[in-house]
């Protein structure tokens, strides 16, 4: 499954999303630390901690990745979570027979 294409597209956008959120979480974090006691800027910011930080979330987020790999390759129905078609919809055989109506 890690061999794919669809894999590897939704572990690079997963991880690359990751990379963004954590960096602007730490620098806003450290900002209104430092704004608590005195003024604080932009440039007053630890820019290697938070990409350090950061870089170890977008790690964490790969190994998820490779560890979720039916998930992230998009052959799970999230919503349902059965094998979807290779379209991402679920076909007829995967519904139960109760809820074919």
């Amino acid at each position: 499954m890690i061999t794919t294409t669809t894999f590897w597209l939704g572990a690079a956008e997963r991880s690359i999303k990751t990379f963004f959120q954590t960096f602007v979480a730490v620098v806003l974090a450290q900002l209104g630390a430092d704004a608590i006691g005195a003024t604080a800027g932009i440039l007053d910011a630890d820019w290697l901690t938070a990409l350090s930080v950061a870089a170890l979330a977008t790690v964490l987020s790969l190994a998820t990745s490779i560890g979720n790999a039916d998930f992230t390759a998009g052959a799970v129905d999230p919503a349902h979570g059965r094998r979807a078609d290779r379209d991402g919809v679920p076909d007829g055989k995967d519904t139960p027979p109760d809820a074919a109506a």
